[in-house]
C-alpha cells in the first residue's frame, strides 16, 4: 500500500491507542430524520465524514442500538460496501430456548453485561490533543473502508501529529470538514420497539394528552446510539448538522383513514407541529416529495452526541426575552444579551410566563459576572413524563411539566466541577433574587445536611465514577460540590487582593467563547486548581486533600473558658469524626435502595481524615458588646486536640442587657440620675424585644431568667463566641456554652447563621419555660429570617410538656391567633378568634402560618393529642375563609389535613382491633375523640371529592387525602380498605394520582398480597411512562426494604411455627425460630449485608413474586437501565441458582417417496418417476445400533415380540435407584433423604428392530428400549452407598466409556470375592468421588490389570439392607441413568472366541440347574439359582445380530463381585450356588482378556448397565475384603483380578441372571416395565494397545 499523504515533514511517531479507543476522528456529522408519530418511529440516514490516523486501517467501529441498519445501503465514500451490526440491545431479550425464572437473574445479568450502564476510563483532554481518537461505547456496527468498488492502491490522507514544540497552541492538525480527502460514510436505519433514546407521548389510543415526542439523555454512553449511528463519546465533539422531517400539523400526522390513528378534534388537527432541536435554525421548507410534511435544518458547533436533543409537538412560542427584558436592561448588555424561547404544550403559555419568570433574570445576572451565553438562543420545552425535572443539551433543555404553576398559587421552592460551579452560580442568582439572610440560611441547611449524609459515602473526586449507579450518587454530588466551592471561595477571599471564585469561572466562560478548542471548551480538576491559584494566590492544596479526595466531614468539639490570670480566652478544639465514622449506620428504608445498589456495584467510601486543617475565624463578643475577629488556624501538629489562647481586650466597661427606656425609667425612680454613668452602659439594638411589659409577661405566661442564672451571667467576661463565623468549614460543631449565651447570641446577633445555631441547641435541650419564652419572642418578632421563626414554632411542640403547664400548647394558640384570626366579641360579651381570611402575598407569614397547624398537631398528652388542640385545627379548617388575595389556597388546605391526620394518631396503639372499633361510645373521653376522627375522616372525604369538580393543581387534594388515610390506617386508626387506593390505578388517571395510590398500598405492607403485588409489578414494568416507571421501581425498593427490616411480612409462616394442639392442651413450638427471629431483628439493620440476608430469608420459599418479578423483568417496555435495575434487586432478594432448562427444536429431515404405479397391460407394478419431498422431525436417535440387545426368548439379530408392541405415551419418572427385590419381598426401611446429585429418567417408548452395525462405536445420544427377561427372577445387585431412603426396586449398575468398545465403572473398583456375604469399604467421602490416582476414566491405564471390589446385599426376612464397609450402614443413593449393554460385538475377536467356546463347554457340561432355593441363596449355600439358557454365536456378531443380553452381575459402587471388574459385563451365567462368574481366574487367557480392559467393575439388574458420568474420578485402590471371601491368594485376586472360580456358561436362552453375584437373593421377581432409557453420548477415541478398539 502507498505511503499515507501527510500535511508535515515529519514522520508520524508510533502511537499506543488507549483501551477501546479506534484510530479515526469524526470531523462532521449529518443526521436526516423522518419521524412517524403514528407509528411512533423513526428512520433516516446518518453521515459521518471522517478522518483515519492510521494509513492501512480497514475498518471502523461505530455505535448503534435499539435499531436496524440497512446493510446493503451503507456507502464509504458513495460505494457500497460490508458491513456488520449486531444489535446489542437483543441481549435483553431472553433466548426461547432458556427456561430460567427470578432466581437466573445472574444468568441474564451477565448475558446483558455489555449493555450495563458502567463508567468507562475516559481518555484525558490533553492526551486527546496530542494523541486524538474516538471512543465508541460498544461499536456494534462494523464498516468496511475498503469497498470493492474503491482503488485499494489509491493513497489515503490521514491526520498527521504535530511534535510538540514550546509556545505551540494546537497540536492537532485540525482537519477541514469540507475537505474532500475525507471518508464520508452514510448509513441508513429505521428504529425498532424504541426503549431507550427517545420516547412518544399521546400517541396510543386512549391517551388524551397532545402527541409530541422527544429525546431521551443519560451521563453515560449507551443512549445517544439509540437516535441515530454516530460515536457515542462525551470527548467526541464536532459540528453537527440535523434535518429533521415531520408532518406538519397534527391532522397530518393522524389522518382519519390510517392505520394508527387517534381521536383528534377538527381544531387540534389544526395545529401545527414545531421541531425543537439542538443548535441554531438555518432553514424551514415543504417536503418537496409529500407536501403534508416539512423539513427543518438545525447547525450546532462542537456537540457531543449525547447533548443533542431535539422535541417535536403542537408547541406554543413564548419570547420570554422580550416580555420580561426592558429596553434599558437590553441596552446595558448590549451583545451579551441572551434570546431566551420557552415552548410549551397547547393552552400552557400562562403558566410557562409565570413559571420562567426569573430566567430573564438569572441569565442578565450570569451576562456581567461570568462571561456572554456562547449561543445565539437559548430553548426551554416543556413535555411530559420526563423522569427528572430537567435535562440539560446544547443551546437548549427539556423540563417536565410538572415545574409549571399558575400565577394564583403559593409554592415552595471534572463532573463534579461542572455540577458545582453551576449549582454555586445558581445560588449567587437566589441571593441577588432572595436576599443574603435566604443564602447564609440557605448554606447553611445544606451544610448540616452534608454532614448527616456523608457518612460512609465516596469521596467527591471518585463520585464521578460512579454516576451511573443511581440518580442519589448525582443528588449527593449537587449537595457536596457547590458547598466544597462555597468554603474554596470563603478561603480565597480572605487573601489581600483576592475576588474569589466568581472572577476564575469569568475567566474560564470567557475564554471558552474566544477559543472553542478541545482544551478551553472542557474543564479538568488540574486547570481549575491552577486558575484557582493565580487568581488568588492562595494555594487549596489542604483543602483538595480533605474535601475532594477525603470523605466526610469534620466533627468539632469545642470548649472555652476564661482564664484570669493571663486576660486570655482558652479554647480546646477535638475532632472526632474519625471515632464516629467507624461506627456502622443503621440501614433506613430511605437509604436501602442507595446502600443495594452501591453494594451490588462496588462503590467503596472514601478515607476519612483524621485531623481537618485549615484557617478558622472565631469571634468574642466581650463585655463591653464590641466583636473582636480572630483569624486561627487548625493544623495537624497538635495530635487531635487544638489549644487556642485568644487575647480579652475589655477591662472596665460592662454591657447592660436593658433598653434605654427601661434604663431611663429606672433612673428617674431612683431620684438620682447621677447613680447610673453614662459611660458604663453601651446601648444596642436587641432583636426579639417583644412582649416585654409586665402585662404581657402575664398575658402570655412569660418567664425570664432566674437570679442564679441572672448572677452568673453578670460574672462572665464576654457575651459569647462565634466559632467559625466565616463560614469556612462544613463541620458539626458542639460547644459548652451555656444557654443564656446561646439567647444572647440569638438576640444580639445580625447573622442569620447565628441565630440558626442558636435555634439547633435550643432544639437539642429539654423543654424548659424560659426557653419557651424565647421561642415565643422569636416567633413574635418579624424582623427574624422567616426560617428561623419556623424553626421556633417547631421547638414549641416540646414545650408542650405537663411539667410546664402546657405552656407550649397555649403559645402556639395564641401565636395563630394574634397573626391569623380576627378577635369577634360577641353580644353577650364572648369573644372568638374565627380565621382571617387567607392573605398570602407576605411570603414569610405564610410560611409561619403552615407551621404553627403542624407543631399544634404534634402535642402529645397521655399519648393524644389535647382535645382543645384538636378541636382548634379542626374549626381551622372548617371555618377557612376563602382567600381575598391573588393566591390559591390549595396548599395550605392541604397542610391542615396532614395536621388534622397527624393529630388523632397516638403515640403508641397496641388494641386488637383498630382505634375506631374500639373506642367505646358509653365513655364520654372516648366517644368524643370517636366522633372527632368521624369528622375528620369527613372533611378528608370532603376534599377528596371536591377535587374531582374544582380542578387543583396536579391533583394536590386527592393526593393529600390518600396520603392522609393511609397514615391513619397504618396507625390502626382505621381499618386497612385497600380498595381506597386500587380504584386510583385506573390509566386514565393522572400519573401522580397513581404513584401515591401504589405508595400508599407498599407502605400499608399490601405488597405481601399476590393479588397487589400482581397488579404493582404489571403497572410498574408495563406503563408507557418512564416517569411512572422510575418512581414505581423506587417504592417497590421501600416495599423491599420494609420487608428486610422486619416492618412487614411477605414469607409464609414456617411449619414450625404453627400452633398445635395435643389432648386439648395449647402447645407452642417455636423455640428455635423464636430465637432466630429475634437474632435477625436485632441484627437486620447494622449493615446492608445482614439486611439482604434478611430479605432473602423472608423471600426464599414465595414462588408468587418469583414468578410475578419475571415477567417484570421480561415486559417489552423495559429500558436497558430499569432492566438492570430490576436485575440488581432480584440478586437481593434470592440466591443465585445456577441450573439452566434449555429447550431445544426436533432436527427437521427430509423423506423422499416414488409411489408405485400399477401397469394395467403387464401387470407389473413399477414405481413413478415423481419423487416427493415432505418434511419431518426426528425425535429418535440416528444412531442407536451399537447397545441393541437380544430380547428374552428370541434368537441373536432378531427382535422380541415385545419390539414390535405399539408405541406407548411418553412418560418421565424421576426416581431414586434401589436395589430390585424378589416379588412378594417387602421393600427396605427408609433412612434420612439426602440431596441427590441427578435423577434417573426412564421413557417408555417400542424397542427398534436389533440390527447393529459391528464395530460401530457407542458414542452417540440414544434412546433405547429396556427388555426384561420374561422368566426367572434376577438376582439383587446393590446400588452405590447411601444414606437415604431405599425407593421402589430398581437395579443399577454406574459405567462409563473409557475407550472405544470398553465401559468401565466410575465408582471405586470392585474387589474380588468368592462369597455371596462379603461387605464392601466406606467411600472415602459421602459427598464427591475420591480423586483417581491413577488418571481420568477416559484415559488408557500404563497396568491392564482387572480390579475387583467386593460388596453384598443381605435380603432379611425380605428387607434388602446393604452393608458396606464391613459396618453394614445404608447405602447413599445416586442418581443414574440406565441403559442397556449390547456391546458384544465390540469386542475384540479373540476375546469374544475365548468367551464363546468357553461358554458353549459350560453349557454342554452343566444341563439344566435345579431352582435355587430361597433359604440356601439367604445362606450363601452352594445351590444357585435356575437361570434361563442363552444361546451364544460361534463367532463374534455382526452388524445384524446381537449375542447377549446384558444381565450379568456386576458390582456397583463400592462393593460387587464381578467377572468382569475391568471394564466389560460378565456374560450370563447358569453356575449353581450363586456365586459370581469369573473369567479371570486362573484361566489364563480369560484373565488376559479381562486385563484388555481398564475400567471398573459393575453390576446390572438384567435389564441393562447403568451409567453415569461422575464429577471426580475414583481411587485406583480397592478396599480390602474379607479372607473367605478370596479365592485364590495371588496378589492379583487380592487386588481384585477376579475370582479362581468359573462357571458353566448356558447354551440357551437369554437374559439369565447370575445368582449370587455380589448379592444373597434368588433375584427381583416379576416383571419390570418396558422403558426408554436416554444414553450419554460421549465421543472418545479408543486407546491404543488395549482391548477398547
Amino acid at each position: 500500500m502507498p505511503a499515507p499523504i501527510e500535511n508535515e515533514i515529519n514522520e508520524p511517531a508510533a502511537l499506543e491507542w488507549p483501551q477501546g479507543a479506534e484510530p479515526f476522528v469524526v470531523i462532521k456529522q449529518e443526521v436526516e430524520l423522518d419521524v412517524d408519530l403514528a407509528k411512533k418511529q423513526i428512520s433516516g440516514v446518518s453521515t459521518l465524514w471522517i478522518f483515519p490516523l492510521l494509513p492501512d486501517m480497514e475498518e471502523i467501529s461505530l455505535d448503534a442500538r435499539n435499531c436496524e441498519i440497512d446493510l446493503g445501503n451503507v456507502t464509504v465514500d458513495g460505494v457500497k460496501t460490508q458491513a456488520t451490526f449486531s444489535d446489542p440491545y437483543d441481549l435483553m431479550q431472553t433466548p426461547s430456548q432458556w427456561q430460567i425464572g427470578a432466581t437466573q437473574h445472574h444468568i441474564l445479568k451477565k448475558r446483558m453485561a455489555s449493555l450495563r450502564p458502567i463508567k468507562r476510563p475516559e481518555v484525558p483532554n490533553l492526551d486527546r490533543v496530542s494523541q486524538p481518537c474516538s471512543v465508541p461505547c460498544d461499536g456494534a456496527l462494523k464498516i468496511s473502508l475498503r469497498p470493492e468498488g474503491m482503488n485499494k492502491d489509491e493513497p489515503r490522507r490521514i491526520l498527521k501529529i504535530k511534535t510538540l514544540k514550546v509556545g505551540q497552541d494546537s497540536l492537532l492538525d485540525a482537519p477541514d470538514p469540507n475537505d474532500k480527502n475525507g471518508l464520508k460514510i452514510s448509513i441508513p436505519f429505521r428504529s425498532k420497539h424504541i426503549r431507550d433514546g427517545i420516547h412518544f407521548v399521546g400517541c396510543d389510543e386512549g391517551d388524551q394528552r397532545y402527541p409530541h415526542v422527544y429525546t431521551r439523555h443519560s451521563l453515560e454512553p449507551g443512549t445517544a446510539c439509540c437516535i441515530f449511528p454516530c460515536v457515542d463519546d462525551p470527548a467526541s465533539r464536532h459540528p453537527w448538522k440535523i434535518s429533521i422531517k415531520c408532518p406538519r400539523t397534527l391532522g397530518d400526522a393522524f389522518p382519519r383513514s390510517g392505520e394508527n390513528t387517534i381521536y383528534l378534534a377538527d381544531e387540534e388537527r389544526l395545529l401545527d407541529l414545531t421541531v425543537i432541536c439542538s443548535g441554531n435554525l438555518i432553514g424551514e421548507q415543504i417536503d418537496p416529495i409529500d407536501n403534508h410534511k416539512k423539513i427543518m435544518t438545525f447547525e450546532s458547533q462542537l456537540t457531543a452526541a449525547q447533548h443533542i436533543a431535539f422535541a417535536i409537538g403542537p408547541f406554543e412560542h413564548i419570547d420570554l426575552w422580550s416580555e420580561f427584558r426592558t429596553e434599558e436592561a437590553d441596552e446595558k448588555l448590549g451583545v451579551n444579551a441572551a434570546k431566551i424561547h420557552a415552548y410549551c404544550l397547547p393552552r400552557r403559555a400562562d403558566e410557562v410566563r409565570h413559571t420562567c419568570a426569573p430566567i430573564v433574570r438569572a441569565a442578565d445576572f450570569f451576562a456581567p459576572e461570568f462571561g456572554r451565553y456562547p449561543y445565539d438562543s437559548y430553548k426551554i420545552c416543556f413535555v411530559d413524563d420526563m423522569v427528572s425535572d430537567t435535562v440539560t443539551a446544547t443551546s437548549m433543555s427539556l423540563c417536565s411539566n410538572r415545574l409549571l404553576y399558575t400565577e394564583d398559587l403559593m409554592t415552595p421552592r471534572s463532573s463534579w466541577l461542572v455540577v458545582g460551579i453551576q449549582w454555586f452560580m445558581t445560588d449567587l442568582f437566589m441571593r441577588s433574587l432572595c436576599g443574603n439572610n435566604w443564602y447564609r440560611f440557605h448554606i447553611k441547611t445544606l451544610s448540616d445536611r452534608l454532614v448527616e449524609v456523608d457518612v460512609h459515602r465516596p469521596s467527591l473526586h471518585d463520585l464521578g465514577e460512579y454516576l451511573h449507579v443511581g440518580d442519589f450518587e448525582l443528588e449527593f454530588m449537587s449537595l457536596k460540590a457547590p458547598l466544597v466551592l462555597f468554603i474554596l471561595d470563603q478561603r480565597m477571599s480572605k487573601i489581600p487582593g483576592s475576588s474569589g471564585i466568581v472572577r476564575v469561572i469569568s475567566q474560564l466562560v470567557s475564554n471558552a467563547n474566544i477559543n472553542t478548542t478541545i482544551e478551553t471548551t472542557s474543564l479538568s480538576e488540574a486547570d481549575f486548581r491552577k486558575a484557582c491559584e493565580k487568581k488568588s494566590q492562595y494555594r487549596p492544596d489542604e483543602l483538595w486533600e480533605q474535601w475532594v479526595h477525603g470523605a466526610g466531614c469534620p466533627k468539632l468539639s469545642v470548649k472555652q473558658r476564661f482564664n484570669k490570670k493571663n486576660l486570655n480566652v482558652d479554647i480546646t478544639i477535638t475532632q472526632v469524626q474519625a471515632k464516629d465514622s467507624s461506627q456502622p449506620k443503621a440501614i433506613t428504608k430511605d437509604v436501602f435502595q442507595r446502600e443495594l445498589f452501591e453494594e451490588v456495584h462496588e462503590v467503596w467510601a472514601g478515607p476519612v481524615p483524621k485531623y481537618f486543617t485549615g484557617p478558622i475565624t472565631i469571634r468574642v463578643h466581650e463585655a463591653d458588646g464590641t466583636p473582636y475577629e480572630h483569624y486561627l488556624s487548625i493544623s495537624d501538629k497538635d495530635k487531635g486536640h487544638t489549644q487556642l489562647q485568644i487575647a480579652y481586650n475589655t477591662k472596665y466597661k460592662r454591657m447592660k442587657r436593658t433598653k434605654k427606656a427601661i434604663m431611663a425609667a429606672a433612673a428617674a425612680s431612683t431620684g438620682d440620675k447621677h447613680d447610673i454613668q453614662e459611660d458604663d452602659i453601651v446601648y444596642f439594638n436587641m432583636l426579639g424585644d417583644v412582649l416585654m411589659s409586665p402585662q404581657d409577661a402575664i398575658d402570655w405566661g412569660l418567664q425570664d431568667w432566674s437570679e442564679s442564672v441572672q448572677q452568673q451571667m453578670d460574672q462572665e467576661s464576654y457575651e459569647w463566641i462565634r466559632f467559625d463565623c466565616n463560614f469556612e468549614w462544613l463541620c458539626a460543631l458542639h460547644s459548652d456554652m451555656p444557654g443564656y449565651m446561646y439567647s444572647a447570641q440569638l438576640q444580639q446577633d445580625r447573622d442569620v447563621v447565628a441565630h440558626q445555631d442558636a435555634m439547633l441547641f435550643f432544639s437539642k435541650q429539654r423543654h424548659h419555660a424560659v426557653t419557651s419564652t424565647i421561642d415565643v419572642r422569636t416567633v413574635m418578632d418579624r424582623r427574624y429570617f422567616y426560617g428561623i421563626r419556623v424553626m421556633a414554632a417547631h421547638d414549641l411542640t416540646k414545650q408542650a410538656n405537663p411539667d410546664l403547664n402546657c405552656i407550649g400548647k397555649a403559645h402556639l394558640i395564641l401565636l395563630y391567633r394574634h397573626f391569623f384570626c380576627d378577635k369577634v366579641i360577641g353580644k353577650n360579651g364572648q369573644v372568638t378568634y374565627p380565621p382571617a381570611p387567607n392573605d398570602f402575598y407576605d411570603k414569610a407569614q405564610y410560611e409561619v402560618q403552615c407551621a404553627i397547624p403542624q407543631a399544634i398537631a404534634r402535642i402529645r398528652e397521655n399519648g393524644f393529642c389535647p382535645r382543645d388542640a384538636r378541636r382548634f385545627l379542626l374549626d381551622l379548617l372548617v371555618l377557612n375563609a376563602e382567600t381575598e388575595g391573588e393566591y390559591s389556597d390549595h396548599f395550605y388546605i392541604c397542610k391542615l389535613l396532614q395536621a388534622l391526620t397527624t393529630s388523632i394518631i397516638p403515640e403508641k396503639y397496641t388494641g386488637e382491633t383498630d382505634l375506631l372499633s374500639s373506642l367505646r361510645s358509653d365513655d364520654p373521653v372516648e366517644s368524643e375523640l370517636k366522633d372527632f376522627i368521624k369528622a375528620v375522616l369527613d372533611e378528608i372525604e370532603k376534599y377528596r371529592r371536591k377535587d374531582e369538580w374544582e380542578l387543583t393543581w396536579h391533583n394536590i387534594w386527592t393526593t393529600t387525602t390518600l396520603d392522609c388515610k393511609m397514615r391513619l390506617m397504618k396507625a390502626r386508626v382505621i381499618p386497612v380498605e385497600p380498595i381506597e387506593f386500587v380504584r386510583y390505578l385506573q390509566d386514565e388517571n393522572l400519573d401522580l394520582i397513581r404513584i401515591k395510590a401504589h405508595e400508599c398500598l407498599v407502605e400499608l405492607g399490601l405488597l405481601a398480597r399476590p393479588c397487589i403485588l400482581r397488579l404493582f409489578l404489571a403497572d410498574m414494568t408495563s406503563c408507557p411512562s418512564p416517569f411512572v416507571r422510575d418512581r414505581l421501581f423506587k417504592i417497590f425498593c421501600r416495599g423491599l426494604a420494609a420487608i428486610a427490616l422486619g416492618e412487614s411480612s411477605i414469607s409464609q409462616p414456617r411449619q414450625e411455627d404453627v400452633v398445635k394442639h395435643d389432648d386439648g392442651d395449647l402447645i407452642l413450638e417455636a423455640g428455635e425460630s423464636e430465637i432466630r427471629q429475634r437474632k435477625l431483628d436485632a441484627t437486620r439493620n447494622q449493615s446492608i449485608q445482614q439486611t439482604i440476608a434478611a430479605l432473602k430469608d423472608e423471600l426464599k420459599d414465595n414462588m408468587e413474586l418469583q414468578d410475578a418479578m419475571w415477567k417484570a423483568i421480561e415486559s417489552p417496555w423495559l429500558s436497558a437501565r430499569e432492566k438492570h435495575q430490576l436485575l440488581t434487586v432480584c440478586s437481593a432478594m434470592w440466591e443465585p441458582d445456577d441450573s439452566l432448562l434449555m429447550t431445544f427444536n426436533y432436527p427437521k429431515i427430509w423423506k423422499c417417496t416414488r409411489e408405485v404405479v400399477v401397469n394395467g397391460k403387464a401387470g407389473v407394478n413399477r414405481k413413478s418417476c415423481i419423487v416427493r419431498f415432505t418434511t419431518h422431525y426426528r425425535t429418535e436417535p440416528r444412531n442407536k445400533r451399537p447397545f441393541d440387545f437380544i430380547s428374552s426368548g428370541s434368537v441373536a439379530g432378531q427382535p422380541s415380540a415385545a419390539d414390535n408392541k405399539p408405541p406407548e405415551p411418553k412418560r418421565i419418572r424421576i426416581s431414586r435407584p434401589s436395589i430390585s427385590l424378589p416379588s412378594g419381598s417387602v421393600p427396605p426401611t427408609p433412612s434420612t433423604a439426602q440431596r441427590k446429585d441427578s435423577i434417573s429418567v426412564s421413557i417408555i417408548r417400542p424397542a427398534p428392530p436389533p440390527t447393529p452395525t459391528a464395530g460401530t462405536p457407542a458414542d452417540s445420544i440414544a434412546v433405547q428400549p429396556l427388555q426384561r427377561v420374561s422368566s426367572a427372577p434376577l438376582a439383587a445387585s446393590p446400588p452405590p452407598m447411601s444414606s437415604g431412603p431405599s425407593l421402589p426396586p430398581k437395579q443399577t449398575v454406574k459405567l462409563s466409556v473409557s475407550g472405544a468398545g470398553s465401559i468401565s465403572s466410575e465408582q471405586k473398583t470392585p474387589k474380588a470375592s468368592s462369597s455371596s456375604t462379603s461387605t464392601s469399604k466406606k467411600r472415602k467421602s459421602d459427598d464427591a468421588d475420591a480423586p483417581s490416582t491413577t488418571g481420568s476414566t477416559f484415559q488408557s491405564r500404563s497396568t491392564k490389570k482387572a480390579r475387583t471390589a467386593s460388596a453384598s446385599v443381605a435380603l432379611e426376612n425380605g428387607a434388602g439392607t446393604i452393608t458396606a464397609n464391613g459396618g453394614g450402614g445404608p447405602a447413599r443413593p445416586r442418581r443414574v441413568v440406565t441403559v442397556p449393554f449390547k456391546a458384544w460385538h465390540r469386542l475384540p475377536e479373540r476375546i469374544y472366541g475365548a468367551i464363546a467356546a468357553e461358554r458353549r463347554a459350560l453349557s454342554l457340561g452343566s444341563g439344566v440347574k435345579p431352582p435355587l432355593s430361597r433359604s440356601n441363596t439367604e445362606s450363601g449355600s452352594g445351590t444357585g439359582a435356575p437361570s434361563r439358557r442363552i444361546t451364544l454365536p460361534t463367532s463374534k456378531p455382526s452388524s445384524s445380530s446381537t449375542a447377549g443380553t446384558g444381565a450379568q452381575r456386576a458390582a456397583s459402587g463400592e462393593g460387587s463381585s464381578s467377572s468382569y471388574a475391568a471394564g466389560r459385563t460378565a456374560l450370563p451365567s447358569s453356575a449353581p450356588g450363586g456365586s459370581s462368574s469369573s473369567l479371570a481366574g486362573s484361566s489364563g487367557s480369560t484373565q488376559g482378556a479381562a486385563s484388555q480392559s481398564q475400567n471398573a467393575g459393575a453390576g446390572n439388574n438384567g435389564n441393562g448397565i447403568t451409567v453415569k458420568k461422575a464429577r471426580k474420578p475414583l481411587p485406583t485402590a480397592a478396599p480390602k475384603d474379607r479372607d473367605h471371601s478370596l479365592h485364590g491368594n495371588t496378589p492379583q485376586q487380592q487386588h481384585g483380578h477376579g475370582s479362581s472360580r468359573q462357571e458353566p456358561l448356558s447354551s440357551a436362552g437369554a437374559g439369565t441372571t447370575n445368582a449370587g453375584l455380589g448379592s444373597s437373593g434368588s433375584g427381583t421377581g416379576g416383571l419390570q416395565q418396558q422403558k426408554k432409557v436416554i444414553k450419554l453420548k460421549l465421543k472418545v477415541p479408543g486407546p491404543s494397545g488395549t482391548g477398547g478398539k
